[in-house]
C-alpha cells in the first residue's frame, strides 16, 4: 500500500529493507524523557522485529510516512499481533508500537493517518483489542483507555534491606536458564495465570523466543534465571532487566514459586543474587546501585505477603482500544457465563442493556448463558430528559457509561462503585442492573506481559 498524504508525503508499509533507517529513527526519536542522545535499546529492538526474529511479527507489519523529497522516514509505527486470554478464553490482540514523529513533522495528523491503517490491518486480523504502552494521555485521541494495570510494585534501599552474609548457607540458588527446563517454565507460567483476568499465554515456542530469541541490548530483553534447591530441585524461576534501572536499580520483573513452596523461602538467594548482579552492571556500566526495585512484578504478586514493603512507585497503566464491544463480549462470553455461575444469580434469564452515549451494546441472558451479544443503536426519539432514573421504556439503556469508562470495568481494572464514585454520568438504572453487571464484572486483577 502507498497513500498519497499531500506535500511530498507517502505512507506506506514497512520492508526487511527500512531495518537500519527506521532503527536509527526509533533511537532518536522514541527516546526517554530528556535524554540527551538517540537511545540505542530501541534500535536493536527494531532490527530484531525488522529482521524477523519475532513469532509473530513480519516487515511488512509497520507503517512509515517518508518524505519523497529526501527519503527520509518522518514517522513510523509497528503491529505487533498476540494471542492473550480473558478468564482463560483466547482472544486476537494488536499491539501498536514504536510510535514516533519528528519533531519538525508533528501536528500534520501522521500519527491518525498511520493508526486508521493500522486499525484497519488490525480488524482484517480478527484483533478484537489493541493495546499500547504510552507516554500520558496522548493515545486517547484514537479511542484508547488506560485500562489494564502496569507495574507498581515496591521497591527498597539496599540500606533498608540487608542481603544474607557472603558466606551464608541458603537452601536455595539462582542460576542461568536453560532451554531443559522450560517445560518446567511453560507449566508455572500457566499456573501463574491463573490469579489474572487478562494475560499473555506463551508456549514452549513462545517460551523460546523470550529466553534466545531477543538480541543482547534490546529494550525487549530480559535475563531470565532458575531459582533451584541447594540439591538441583526446581523451585521457581525470576527474570530481570540486564543493566541498572534509571541508573541505580536492579529491576526485578519476573518472580514466581511452584505450588507448595514458601514465596518467602527462596528470596534470600534471589536478594543476594540482585545484590550481587546490580553491583557487577555498576561497575561494567557505571551509575550508582542504590536500590533493588519490583514495579515491573507488578500491584499483586503474592511475594509482597510476606515482605511487607511499603515503598511503592505509583503504578501506570496499558492503553486499551476495544472497537466492537459487542464481539468482545460475544468472544468472552464463556467467562461471563462462568462468572454468572459462581454468583448469586446463577441460572439469570434476562436482557441488559449498555450505552457509553454513543454507542450501545445488548446482552440477552437465558438460563445463565449469554444467547446473544450484539451492537444496540441509541433511540433518538426518546421524548423528555435523560436523568438516568428508572424506566419503562426499553429504548432507555440499564446502564450508560461516559466515554470509554466501559473499558475500565470490562477488563476489571475498576469496579462498578469505583467508576460510578469518579464519573457523575455513570449510571445505572435500576438495582437488577446493577446486581448483574456486578457479578460479570467484578474488579479483578491483571498482569499482562505482552509479547513484544
Amino acid at each position: 500500500m502507498v497513500q498519497d498524504l499531500g506535500d511530498g508525503l507517502i505512507l506506506r508499509r514497512t520492508t526487511a529493507a527500512d531495518a537500519d533507517a527506521l532503527a536509527a529513527f526509533n533511537a532518536d526519536q522514541i527516546r526517554f524523557q530528556d535524554m540527551p542522545e538517540p537511545f540505542l535499546p530501541l534500535a536493536v529492538w527494531t532490527r530484531d522485529l525488522l529482521g524477523g526474529r519475532h513469532p509473530t511479527f513480519k516487515p511488512e507489519d509497520g507503517f512509515i510516512v517518508e518524505d519523497r523529497k529526501t527519503g527520509a522516514i518522518v514517522s513510523s509505527m509497528l503491529l505487533i499481533s498476540q494471542t492473550w486470554e480473558y478468564g482463560g478464553v483466547p482472544f486476537r490482540v494488536g499491539q501498536p508500537e514504536l510510535v514516533g514523529s519528528r519533531p519538525d513533522y508533528r501536528g500534520r495528523g501522521l500519527v491518525r493517518a498511520q493508526f486508521e491503517a493500522l486499525h484497519r490491518a488490525s480488524a482484517e486480523r480478527c484483533e478484537l483489542m489493541q493495546v499500547i504502552a504510552g507516554i500520558p494521555w496522548f493515545y486517547r485521541q484514537f479511542g484508547y483507555e488506560m485500562a489494564l494495570p502496569r507495574g507498581g510494585g515496591p521497591r527498597f534501599s539496599r540500606a533498608d534491606l540487608a542481603p544474607p552474609a557472603p558466606d551464608a548457607r541458603l537452601p536455595f540458588r539462582v542460576r542461568p536458564m536453560r532451554a531443559d527446563d522450560l517445560p518446567f517454565v511453560v507449566d508455572l507460567d500457566d499456573r501463574s495465570r491463573t490469579r489474572s483476568v487478562v494475560s499473555v499465554p506463551r508456549d514452549a515456542r513462545l517460551w523460546r523466543y523470550e529466553l534466545e530469541g531477543h538480541s543482547p541490548g534490546s529494550l525487549s530483553r530480559v535475563d531470565f534465571r532458575v531459582i533451584e534447591s541447594q540439591e538441583g530441585e526446581r523451585a521457581g524461576f525470576l527474570s530481570h532487566i540486564p543493566v541498572l534501572w534509571a541508573g541505580s536499580a536492579a529491576a526485578l520483573t519476573h518472580y514466581e514459586i511452584r505450588p507448595g513452596l514458601s514465596w518467602h523461602a527462596p528470596f534470600p538467594a534471589v536478594h543476594a543474587y540482585l545484590e550481587a548482579t546490580g553491583s557487577a552492571y555498576a561497575a561494567r556500566d557505571g551509575g550508582t546501585f542504590t536500590q533493588i526495585q519490583l514495579w515491573h512484578v507488578g500491584l499483586e504478586n503474592p511475594l509482597y505477603e510476606t515482605l511487607q514493603l511499603t515503598d511503592r512507585w505509583r503504578p501506570y497503566a496499558l492503553y486499551v482500544r476495544i472497537p466492537d464491544m459487542a464481539a468482545f463480549f460475544r468472544q468472552v462470553a464463556p467467562a461471563l457465563e462462568r462468572r454468572l455461575a459462581a454468583s448469586a444469580l446463577a441460572g439469570y434469564a434476562g436482557t441488559l442493556t449498555l450505552s457509553n452515549y454513543r454507542q450501545g451494546v445488548r446482552l440477552v441472558f437465558d438460563d445463565g448463558r449469554v444467547k446473544t451479544a450484539e451492537p444496540w443503536a441509541l433511540a433518538r426519539d426518546v421524548v423528555g430528559q435523560e436523568f438516568g432514573i428508572p424506566s419503562a421504556d426499553p429504548r432507555r439503556p440499564a446502564a450508560l457509561f461516559p466515554g470509554l469508562a466501559w473499558v475500565q470495568l470490562a477488563l476489571g481494572y475498576r469496579s462498578l462503585d469505583q467508576l460510578m464514585a469518579t464519573y457523575p454520568d455513570c449510571i445505572v438504572r435500576t438495582g437488577d442492573a446493577r446486581a448483574l453487571l456486578d457479578a460479570l464484572f467484578p474488579r479483578s486483577h491483571s498482569d499482562v506481559w505482552p509479547l513484544v
